[in-house]
């Protein structure tokens, strides 16, 4: 026995440790990912919202471990001990009915199933709480010897765990059930437990505005998952966009599938360094979703906050604040702390101290976030904040206009140039947007408008597009000032063309690189 009970608490161990070392190296953005989900605000008025939803325990306790995935290794350490917490109490419990090879059997069953579960980036902490106070609440109701007392103590069980552990209570339920039949062959409490069991969740859920099926899982969101690495890289590239760490986003949008998020983090990668136009055509452009993530009705969290950093970085406060809103209220629990940041800062830029003081307030009580707060508060903030300040100020438009729609990137972006025309990211990304649109007739008039000196390969290669297409005289190509090898390779282009009748395979290879080959060969889907 003893001897079993080691070999089972070895496999926990030996598992925690996987699970930490899998969190930690494949998953650490999944983990501080969750953390920039959740605003946990030390306040009284917080704990009171708890106390409106079911799962009370379930929730406050997963929410304030949450806020320590902030911390690099702590996170992955916190779910490790809960995996092994987790198959260590399914183990003893199940002792009390099966073997101890049966028991350790579906302890790492559980283990691996929960663990698998957490994968999934809308699955909460509070949801593998859930499951480990449900499991504890039964060892101490099993410890009821008498047969009333039991039966009583199990049925309050039922309705005191349902509102403090959520659909913890199923677990506690269906464990007691299992103790009813088979240890205390007592059937009439058994048929109570299961109907106890199946009708509190919907009475609950008239109480609490939820679905039916939602009262029966809350405050879990799944019962499956399974790691996506993708999406992973997605929140790695999101995370590295807010803290600016340009070259780790290249990196990381380099090493894997196409998308057109990945996408838009590596356009505002190579913005925010400078070279927009010079990698534009190395990397997969869906057309103009490779530089604005679009609001509108299918938009999610994620995509909000991309097109919010977007128009962050370009100085579109309005628009920036628009989507930085709209991610508050897609997140879950519509508490996103990095979004609580962005307000604050976006706030402080347009000299609106009232509104930035109410996000800073709330961020100077949370853990995590106390020091950052301090840091700005209007009349505290360090030379280092002021000079940021004063640079993302000159970008401000000096007046505003009517748009259409939130998707009128055009018109947002020549109200940006009027205002300061030294915004050379805010014109690069009009003029690529008309590329990557096949639009060369407003690439044409915005380039007279807002481009002076000599064309960069890519603005070059659009305007002898545009000149074959007029038939200009080599003197018109000349004034331009282009380097004359991209008007040499142009030939060169065209004789191909011509000679192998279209065909893009006899030109990928020397020319998929250039704005020539996406013009004429990108479909539009």
């Amino acid at each position: 026995m003893k001897n079993t009970n080691r070999y089972t608490l070895g496999i926990m161990l030996a598992g925690g440790i996987l699970c930490f070392a899998f969190f930690f190296r494949f998953y650490p953005y999944h983990l501080l990912h969750r953390e920039q989900m959740l605003l946990f605000i030390y306040s009284a008025e917080q704990i009171a919202d708890y106390l409106k939803q079911p799962a009370v325990l379930s929730c406050l306790g997963g929410d304030f471990l949450t806020q320590f995935f902030h911390y690099n290794g702590i996170g992955t350490a916190i779910v490790a001990i809960l995996m092994i917490l987790l198959g260590i109490l399914t183990y003893i419990t199940c002792r009390k009915w099966t073997r101890d090879w049966i028991a350790a059997t579906i302890a790492t069953l559980v283990f691996v199933w929960e663990s698998l579960r957490f994968c999934d980036i809308n699955y909460p902490l509070s949801g593998t709480v859930s499951l480990l106070g449900g499991i504890s609440l039964f060892l101490l109701a099993d410890k009821l010897k008498g047969k009333w007392s039991f039966t009583i103590g199990s049925l309050c069980g039922i309705m005191l765990s349902y509102w403090l552990l959520g659909y913890g209570m199923l677990v506690f339920a269906l464990l007691t059930l299992l103790s009813a039949l088979t240890r205390r062959r007592n059937y009439a409490n058994a048929c109570l437990i299961v109907i106890s069991a199946i009708s509190l969740p919907p009475i609950a859920a008239n109480h609490y505005l939820m679905m039916p099926a939602q009262a029966y899982a809350y405050p879990a969101t799944n019962w499956w998952g399974m790691p996506d690495f993708k999406n992973e890289r997605i929140l790695g590239l999101n995370t590295e966009d807010y803290f600016g760490n340009w070259k780790k986003v290249n990196e990381l949008a380099h090493d894997g599938a196409q998308g057109s998020s990945i996408s838009v983090c590596n356009n505002l990668a190579n913005a925010m360094q400078g070279k927009l136009t010079e990698r534009l055509m190395n990397y997969y452009q869906p057309a103009a979703l490779g530089l604005f993530m679009p609001i509108n009705e299918e938009s999610t969290y994620l995509s909000t906050q991309l097109a919010a950093e977007v128009w962050f970085q370009l100085g579109d406060m309005t628009m920036a604040e628009h989507a930085a809103i709209l991610s508050m209220i897609f997140s879950p629990r519509n508490k996103s702390a990095r979004m609580v940041q962005r307000l604050a800062e976006i706030n402080l830029i347009n000299g609106d101290e009232t509104a930035a003081r109410k996000y800073l307030y709330l961020l100077s009580k949370t853990l995590a976030y106390r020091q950052w707060a301090k840091e700005r508060t209007p009349g505290h903030e360090s030379n280092e904040i002021k000079e940021w300040l004063k640079q993302k100020r000159s970008f401000l438009p000096q007046k505003d206009t009517v748009r259409l729609s939130s998707t009128d990137i055009v018109k947002s972006l020549h109200l940006l140039l009027d205002t300061n025309p030294a915004n050379l990211m805010a014109r690069d990304y009009l003029l690529c947007f008309h590329l990557l649109m096949k639009d060369l007739p407003s690439f044409i008039k915005d380039y007279h408008q807002y481009y002076h000196g000599t064309p960069n390969r890519l603005y070059a290669e659009a305007l002898l597009i545009n000149f074959y297409q007029k038939h200009a005289t080599g003197n018109e190509i000349k004034e331009t000032g282009m380097n004359p090898a991209i008007i040499q390779e142009f030939n060169e282009y065209n004789y191909l063309y011509k000679q192998y009748e279209g065909n893009p395979s006899a030109l990928e290879n020397k020319f998929r690189n250039t704005y020539w080959f996406y013009y004429q060969y990108t479909q539009f889907q």
